[in-house]
């Protein structure tokens, strides 16, 4: 093993196995072999890409950063030897996506008619939920969440910053009145989310800088659509992603406020995850390739 690629896949196995000897049993090469190779690594990048202390391992800031790059490299090039494997017709079998309820139902549901003309005989298991399922325990191959993973098993590939949107029906406007700053929201009846997340934390951006208000909630949910429901009926205001109500709000059912003082957040931002260190499946693939794809697509386009 003298070229490039194949330090890299030593490397990686490195990283994901947490040790020399065990990455040697993986890349078939003793473990003096697999030190000899990131020590050739390490000096040709003029780095140390390990801090080796006692019979541990891992990695130094550098060593993150090559991470992160060599990750793509490799990637990219299992993409390309995948791209010329397999038909688009002929690729089949189940797909088990993680997500969120609003996150299947507004945002993967309705690009589903194109991914099934593209691969007609993929077969899709929705694993629904607000918290990230276990890829290994629950057999995950590929989620959609927020917030950029840290575990070093996971790629994330960024989709879309996820903007959100306080709004309250007009019904309920006109019986409790209009909030013209956030600190009025301590005054109005407020539907929020009882999970232990940021998305029960309502930030606001003024002239002072970031704040976070800690809202009262009359009604609480685990879910997403229950909250929008319950705005819909005039029972409260609710923060909620715009995707899962701009519907309501172009067609008047819903009123949005504060606007002035919305921040994004990088927080906010959806990720498709999936396993890295091994060539996902052509089916897997797939699915990978379509959605980011789409989203890339989309968001080109504003």
């Amino acid at each position: 093993m003298d070229n490039k690629y194949a330090e890299l896949t030593v490397f990686l196995s490195v990283v994901e196995e947490g040790s020399f000897s065990a990455a040697g049993r993986r890349q078939a090469l003793s473990p003096s072999a697999v030190s000899k190779l990131v020590a050739r690594l390490e000096a040709r990048l003029q780095v140390r890409l390990f801090e080796r202390i006692g019979g541990a391992i891992r990695l130094t800031q550098e060593g993150e950063r090559f991470r992160a790059a060599a990750t793509q490299v490799v990637q990219a090039m299992r993409d390309a030897e995948n791209a010329v494997n397999v038909a688009d017709c002929d690729i089949s079998g189940v797909v088990r996506i993680n997500t969120a309820l609003t996150t299947a139902k507004y945002l993967i549901a309705p690009r589903l008619p194109l991914l099934f003309e593209k691969h007609p005989k993929l077969q899709l298991d929705f694993v629904l939920g607000t918290e990230r399922a276990d890829f290994m325990k629950q057999g995950i191959d590929v989620a959609i969440h927020s917030g950029r993973p840290t575990e070093l098993s996971l790629v994330g590939r960024p989709l879309m910053l996820r903007p959100w949107v306080i709004a309250a029906a007009p019904e309920y406007l006109a019986a409790h009145g209009m909030p013209q700053r956030p600190e009025d929201l301590l005054r109005h009846r407020c539907l929020n989310f009882s999970i232990r997340t940021q998305w029960n934390r309502w930030t606001f951006h003024d002239a002072s800088g970031l704040k976070t208000i800690d809202i009262p909630s009359q009604i609480s949910s685990n879910q997403g659509e229950l909250l929008r429901t319950l705005a819909l009926l005039g029972l409260g205001v609710v923060r909620l992603a715009h995707f899962n109500i701009a519907a309501e709000l172009e067609a008047g059912r819903l009123v949005a406020l504060l606007g002035d003082f919305q921040e994004r957040s990088e927080e906010d931002r959806f990720y498709l995850l999936y396993p890295h260190g091994r060539s996902l499946a052509p089916r897997v693939r797939a699915v990978v390739d379509f959605l980011a794809q789409q989203f890339a697509v989309e968001q080109g386009q504003r």
